[in-house]
């Protein structure tokens, strides 16, 4: 479950950041940012935590410089969310292979994974009222936040089935 939660962080910070700087023009960053998120996925599967902290140096610099060279804010949160998202997981999941057999694992991933959703919900509903008030909100935007809606009611309907 926290490696699919990774997946999708790791997917939804380089492709953010990858979609607003292929949309500026920045093809060579684009293919940077594509292989390092490979690479980042490759090296969450190997547990190779270092990649982490790399991974959300970078995708915090590049949302911060897109801020400064004047690109969609959301996209660029949304960015340096999925960055943050990403690191969290890695760290979370090397803690969990160290837990004792006793503790309860399965519980404390679905709440880790509650209060990762909470920190989600309010950076996305910040990047929109962002992209509100610059007129960027596009249809993009909106296909973003419909995956993502879709996503987080498919792991609702998966966490009561269980409980």
């Amino acid at each position: 479950m926290n490696y699919f939660a990774f997946v999708i962080s790791v997917l939804m910070g380089i492709g953010s950041l990858a979609f607003v700087y292929a949309d500026a023009g920045y093809d060579l960053l684009v293919r940077g940012l594509l292989l390092f998120g490979a690479f980042w996925l490759y090296a969450g599967w190997r547990r190779w935590t270092w990649v982490a902290s790399v991974g959300i140096l970078w995708l915090v610099a590049l949302s911060g410089y897109g801020l400064w060279i004047a690109l969609s804010t959301g996209w660029l949160i949304a960015g340096a969310l999925g960055g943050l998202l990403a690191w969290d997981l890695s760290d979370f999941m090397r803690r969990i292979d160290y837990a004792h057999a006793a503790e309860d694992t399965p519980g404390m991933q679905r709440r880790h994974l509650a209060r990762l959703t909470i920190v989600a919900v309010i950076g996305l509903l910040f990047a929109s009222i962002a992209m509100l008030v610059r007129e960027e909100f596009t249809l993009e935007w909106t296909l973003l936040l419909t995956l993502v809606g879709v996503l987080g009611l498919t792991q609702l309907v998966a966490w009561l089935r269980r409980g």
